[in-house]
């Protein structure tokens, strides 16, 4: 389709960019006014330094065991202490971080590549395809997101892989909902219609209208389920159905500190820390994220 240009003046490329700017200065300010939110983010940015920079940070091998060492506590040789087989909890925690913070985002990145594309389709195209994908979602929703990635690690198996994928099928259901409410609100503007009257492809106008205007509650609800996604991988890992030892992700090291509560208790307090920590840091940095993108609030 031909898009309608409204032609500009001599100035008018400069006095776009001069808005687009302002408006970008206004949102960094209202990120930088909610100060939960920036709380989130500097969470966020210290987990991901300490796992990225792990290797400089510490001297320790996450996975080295030294039974010599065991149940340690706190000092300053290992300032979180060391778990039942003598490794250092703090190193295990670092090194963890790569893990826990890969498998949120590499989940809720699957989540929504499945359930945005059928979740815009259903809504914008209505009949029997909506149909038929709202039943597969009503489906998938008589699950809690947990459940349902029990179910799908029950039928893969464990592993690295197998959470990831558990973890984002988990929610799924949720990104095909809000999508196709979004399809819904949208296939009514007049520019929509207006696409649909000149011929416009109906891929080309999802793509290009609807696609593009649901892209701010897409993003925020996709930044707030990293967090459910950690908290859905981090329950396999303490039940042992996650990531599998030596392997030090949070949830895996809870399960495996389960035995010690009571006799070393701060073996499953810290990860269980982390935990908290960064789910609350994606929560946080959602609700930000989503003063700064919808206009309605930023006002």
């Amino acid at each position: 389709m031909a898009e309608i240009a409204v032609p500009e003046s001599g100035g008018g490329g400069g006095d776009s960019l001069a808005r687009r700017e302002r408006a970008q200065l206004r949102g960094l300010r209202t990120l930088l006014r909610n100060k939960a939110a920036v709380f989130g983010i500097l969470v966020l940015l210290l987990f991901a330094v300490l796992a990225a920079a792990a290797p400089l940070l510490t001297s320790y091998d996450p996975t080295e065991q030294s039974l010599s060492d065991a149940f340690l506590k706190p000092s300053g040789a290992h300032l979180l202490g060391t778990d039942n087989l003598g490794r250092d909890i703090l190193a295990r925690i670092m090194y963890g971080g790569r893990y826990t913070l890969m498998i949120g985002v590499l989940a809720v990145s699957l989540a929504t590549a499945i359930g945005v594309p059928l979740g815009l389709i259903s809504g914008y195209l209505g009949g029997w395809v909506d149909m038929v994908i709202q039943r597969i979602a009503d489906i998938m929703l008589a699950f809690n997101p947990f459940l349902l990635a029990l179910l799908l690690v029950a039928v893969i198996g464990v592993g690295l892989k197998s959470v990831i994928i558990a973890a984002g099928f988990g929610v799924v259901p949720q990104f095909i909902r809000l999508a196709r409410g979004q399809a819904l609100s949208l296939r009514e503007e007049v520019y929509v219609q207006a696409a649909d009257a000149f011929g416009s492809k109906r891929m080309t106008t999802l793509r290009r209208h609807i696609l593009r205007n649901s892209l701010t509650p897409i993003v925020v609800f996709a930044t707030l389920n990293i967090g459910l996604t950690v908290l859905v991988a981090a329950g396999l890992g303490f039940l042992g159905l996650g990531v599998q030892s030596p392997t030090p992700e949070w949830g895996t090291m809870l399960g495996e500190a389960r035995e010690y509560i009571f006799y070393a208790s701060y073996t499953s307090t810290f990860p269980g820390l982390a935990i908290f920590l960064v789910v609350l840091g994606f929560n946080l940095a959602g609700d930000g994220l989503r003063d700064v993108l919808d206009p309605s609030l930023r006002a």
